[in-house]
This record gives structure tokens, C-alpha cells and sequence, in this order.
């Protein structure tokens, strides 16, 4: 599979998705206003054309969200599958590194191979007798080589303590041995974490018994007291709505960012705040928040 391929199967898609949506007679500020999802990622969706989209999670979110509100559920299988599916990446073709090889001329005598290898008895023997004089009379070429040995790049190492010796600290692989130094243990390194990509979500904490509705989309999933001392949380790949009985008692937690308390000065009557899966969010003013 190409990328040409890939392309043109989500263009594709879009365009199907678009006649699906104009047949219906809905438009983008119709499915912008139900979902929050931006107009720039409907009418990417509509053109096949993800460059400018986030993360392939926010991606699919927002594929989902679009298919629901036109009725086109029965694409979305086969629509993910093709934004989940890889390009292979093309393999440079390797340079000449030996160049031509030429026949040899007239007159050229073969190498022996028995001179080989003498050559190579003769070296390994110089490289061991050297070893074994450097042992034998040099302690410092002791410590190196067991340091060398002992110890590989990015492996911390601690010295064994003797037993009227203080306790040892962990030193770096790249610090100088002293002959006096006691031998080498080696520890084991540190894993690195590896990034997970974020789902959006939303989390609230209360301080005080408080009366909440909470609407994911277009569906409403929570609409009671929320007592002192717990929490909720959902995921919100469509943005969600939530009207505050009391805005200063509860602490917003919007894709991991703490966002505080909606309203520190508190107010005398609900207020009703948009949570976007972008990690933007806003208060809706009353005369909008029934819309």
C-alpha cells in the first residue's frame, strides 16, 4: 500500500460521507453546534485531507462524532480501518561502497594462505603477551580492564563496602578508579517511561456537596448531588457541557491540566461551562446554554 493509496480511499470516504450529509440536509454549523468539534476538522473529514488534525485518538473521536450525527454509522468500521492502516516506509537503495571490481592484471601472485595465517599467530600472540605483562606488573591496567569489563554506557555502579568501611555510594560508569578501590557491582539501569498519547477527558473533584448536570455530546450521563470528597470522571471525545449548581466548591480536571474552580467568587444561580477535547474550554452565557 502506497500513500497515494491511502489518500485517495479517505478522500473517498469523504466524499461519500459529504453526499451522505448533504442528502440528509444537515450542514457543518449544524453538526459544529451539536458536537463542538471544529468546522476545519468536519470539512478535513469531508476532504480526506488529516494534516492539520492532532493526535490519530482526537482523529478517530472526531470521525465517530461526525458519522453519529449524520446518520453514516455503517461507514465508520471501514473508515477507521484505512486511518489506522501505515505506510510502509521506502527503502533508500545502498550506495557502491566497494566500487568496480576488476580481474587482476597479468602477473598478480595470490596471497598465501599460510602467510595469513602466521600473520594472524603472530599478532594474537603479540596481543597476548602484552596483556599478560601489563597484568602481571601494571595494577593499574588490572583496574581498567575490569572497569571496562564490568561496566557498559548509561549503567550506574556501586563499590562493595568492606567490612570496616563505610557504606558505599552509587558513583557514575564514567568515574575515575583509584588501584585502592575496591571491585565493582554492577546496578541495574533505570527503564525510561514511554509517552502514552492522551485521551480527552474530564474529571471533577467536589469540596462541597454540590448539584451538577453533565452532558457528553449530546447525551446527558449525570444529573444529581455530587457529595463532598468525591469525583467523576468521562471521556470526552466530543466535548461536554456541565451546568454548576454552586461554581466555587468544585475543582476541574480538563485531559490532566487542573484547571481549579470554574468560578471563585461563586455565583447566585447555575452556571453552565463547554469543555472541548482540545483542552479549550469557556462559560456558555444563559441565553445560550439552553441551545
Amino acid at each position: 500500500m502506497s500513500v497515494s493509496d491511502k489518500e485517495e480511499a479517505l478522500r473517498e470516504f469523504g466524499r461519500t460521507a459529504r453526499e451522505r450529509r448533504e442528502g440528509a440536509g444537515i450542514s457543518l454549523e449544524h453538526i459544529y453546534e451539536r458536537t463542538r468539534v471544529r468546522a476545519e476538522y468536519l470539512r478535513g473529514i469531508e476532504e480526506g485531507n488529516y494534516q492539520d488534525f492532532p493526535d490519530l485518538v482526537y482523529t478517530k473521536g472526531f470521525v465517530r462524532t461526525y458519522l453519529g450525527v449524520i446518520g453514516a454509522e455503517d461507514m465508520k468500521n471501514d473508515f477507521l480501518l484505512w486511518l489506522d492502516k501505515e505506510v510502509p516506509k521506502e527503502q533508500p537503495t545502498p550506495a557502491n561502497l566497494l566500487g568496480t571490481v576488476r580481474s587482476p592484471t597479468k602477473g598478480f601472485k595470490p596471497v598465501s594462505h599460510l602467510g595469513l595465517f602466521t600473520l594472524l599467530i603472530l599478532v594474537l600472540a603479540g596481543t597476548g603477551g602484552y596483556v599478560w605483562y601489563s597484568w602481571t606488573n601494571n595494577p593499574d591496567f588490572r583496574i581498567r580492564l575490569t572497569s571496562a569489563a564490568l561496566t557498559e554506557p548509561g549503567v550506574s555502579v556501586e563499590r562493595t563496602p568492606s567490612a570496616d568501611a563505610a557504606p558505599a555510594k552509587a558513583v557514575s560508569s564514567d568515574a575515575p578508579v583509584s588501584p585502592d578501590q575496591s571491585p565493582l557491582t554492577l546496578l541495574p539501569p533505570s527503564l525510561s517511561p514511554q509517552s502514552v498519547p492522551v485521551t480527552p477527558s474530564l474529571l471533577i473533584k467536589a469540596q462541597k456537596d454540590v448539584w451538577m448536570e453533565v452532558a457528553v455530546g449530546e447525551k446527558v450521563v449525570f444529573h444529581k448531588i455530587l457529595k463532598a470528597g468525591l469525583e467523576v470522571s468521562w471521556d470526552i471525545p466530543a466535548g461536554a457541557r456541565v451546568t454548576y449548581g454552586r461554581t466555587n466548591v468544585t475543582e476541574v480536571v480538563l485531559n490532566g491540566k487542573n484547571l481549579g474552580l470554574p468560578n471563585r467568587k461563586g455565583s447566585k444561580t447555575s452556571e453552565t461551562y463547554e469543555y472541548n477535547p482540545d483542552g479549550t474550554y469557556r462559560q456558555i452565557l444563559r441565553d445560550k446554554a439552553g441551545d
